[in-house]
């Protein structure tokens, strides 16, 4: 399942609702957003972890727990605290203010709604998101982290971090050699998101197509039947 599918269907399938009615849109425009926005957010994700960097970081802030929360049924989309951590998560995943406002602008043409609403959403749907990804990913990385012996007094007293650490210097551990945590890891994270686990080249060359597949995608979308 895409990371878009399952933001939509969670909370009992009340997500794309409770976002209609904090922003006063349509639940049909609302539907658009989330799935036009979880694909960007997934894309980026994927992206992020090619790099031993990119996937520790991911790890870590997984760790925290707090994520979580976001998945309890409360009105995220009005939560200050939310909408806060939510536009840290944005800069993580997407990198600057400018490759948020171009996100926000695809879904906002593609949802028929103003570019300032849909920027407006983002944080929340970044929290619901990174909620949503850990809430999926927890488990099997918890298996991964009861194998990884504990790193002692090089160790930062959260096995999140010290398997984050373990990443970055791209070292194996436990059952795990140099090179294959790595890519266990990612395929964690891979399921948990709804991407393919692509090396740099194939998600370069992925990337340089994306614009003709998104053009298609648009004009399709306008040539089908509603209804």
């Amino acid at each position: 399942m895409q990371m878009h599918d399952a933001v939509r269907y969670m909370q009992g399938g009340a997500a794309a609702s409770d976002l209609a009615v904090a922003f006063d849109v349509t639940p049909a425009a609302a539907e658009v957003v989330m799935r036009v926005v979880g694909r960007e957010l997934t894309w980026h994700l994927e992206k992020n972890t090619i790099s031993c960097a990119g996937l520790a970081d991911l790890v870590e802030a997984l760790g925290s727990g707090h994520h979580v929360k976001y998945l309890d049924g409360r009105d995220v989309f009005r939560d200050q605290a939310a909408c806060a951590d939510g536009n840290a998560i944005l800069g993580h995943i997407l990198g600057s203010k400018e490759r948020s406002r171009a996100v926000a602008a695809r879904a906002a043409r593609q949802a028929g709604l103003e570019q300032e609403v849909v920027r407006s959403m983002l944080p929340g749907l970044a929290a619901v998101i990174m909620g949503r990804l850990a809430g999926r990913a927890n488990g099997s990385l918890g298996e991964v982290l009861g194998v990884v012996p504990p790193l002692g007094r090089w160790g930062r007293g959260d096995p999140h971090a010290d398997l984050a650490d373990i990443l970055r210097r791209g070292c194996g551990a436990g059952p795990y050699a140099r090179g294959k945590l790595r890519r266990v890891v990612r395929g964690v994270l891979a399921r948990a998101g709804g991407f393919t686990p692509r090396g740099a080249v194939r998600w370069y060359m992925h990337f340089m197509l994306r614009p003709v597949m998104t053009r298609g995608q648009s004009i399709a979308s306008r040539l089908l039947p509603r209804g």
